[in-house]
């Protein structure tokens, strides 16, 4: 039998983007099927584990653990958890005037497991703040439609988001999770564009941004914290083997 849990959301009236109305948990039977069905408003499907097919107007599409697919409104649609192999799946529903926002041309998307992770937190322990809800569909979202970036354009976001973030705790690793794309693919196309791996553009858009502050007169320490690192003296050995020079020899001149 289906082991399955419903909650539903209540949300504050004057938020129209987009707007959760119920959450769920549901471990499936084998072969268990739901629809068809047309739905007046959009559901998100996060695989656990297991596997499974949806079927819409685009086709018939596989899901499998670390997928999440997407129920859009107005359209019909039915799921099926495999025979041998059924799924565990949690969802959120939704509906909203930005709820339309999802890349049109997919149902399967890759869901980030840290992502995922906490959205089942949230679910399994019957979190009711709706602004939970909308955080995670609108990151949700932005996965949608990085995955139809053009190369070129995913390595400029790249060098945006390190261009203003470049004081948080950035790794490769981290903008892989974030964007949905393999450390290799972020890699190649980031170089591709600009000729420099993603690390060396992080390294020198903190050396560059750190040199500033210490010619306004910023210690060493504060420097090093503003710029993104958690101890000075791997600030220092990367500030002297970027510049030739330590941090405490930058003056306000510029000269040693």
């Amino acid at each position: 039998m289906n082991n399955m849990q419903i909650n539903i959301i209540d949300m504050d009236p004057n938020i129209k983007d987009i707007i959760p109305i119920f959450y769920g948990h549901e471990r499936c039977a084998p072969s268990h099927s739901y629809g068809p069905h047309v739905r007046d408003h959009y559901l998100i499907h996060i695989c656990l584990s297991g596997c499974g097919l949806i079927r819409d107007k685009r086709g018939e599409h596989k899901v499998k653990s670390g997928e999440f697919f997407l129920i859009r409104e107005g359209e019909v649609t039915t799921y099926t958890a495999d025979a041998l192999d059924p799924w565990e799946y949690m969802w959120i529903a939704f509906k909203g005037s930005a709820a339309g926002t999802f890349a049109a041309d997919k149902t399967v998307y890759s869901c980030p497991e840290a992502l995922s992770n906490r959205i089942r937190d949230s679910i399994l322990n019957t979190e009711g703040n709706g602004y939970y809800y909308i955080s995670y569909i609108y990151e949700l979202m932005a996965i949608s439609s990085s995955e139809g970036i053009p190369m070129r354009d995913v390595a400029s976001k790249i060098k945006r988001y390190i261009k203003y973030n470049y004081m948080d705790d950035i790794t490769v690793d981290g903008l892989s999770r974030l964007f949905g794309f393999e450390r290799s693919y972020i890699y190649r196309v980031f170089m591709k564009k600009y000729g420099v791996g993603v690390k060396e553009y992080i390294i020198s858009t903190r050396m560059e941004h750190a040199k500033e502050l210490l010619l306004c007169g910023q210690s060493v320490a504060a420097t090093a914290f503003m710029v993104g690192y958690s101890d000075e003296f791997n600030f220092s050995r990367s500030y002297k083997k970027y510049y030739g020079i330590s941090p405490s020899q930058t003056t306000r001149d510029g000269e040693k």
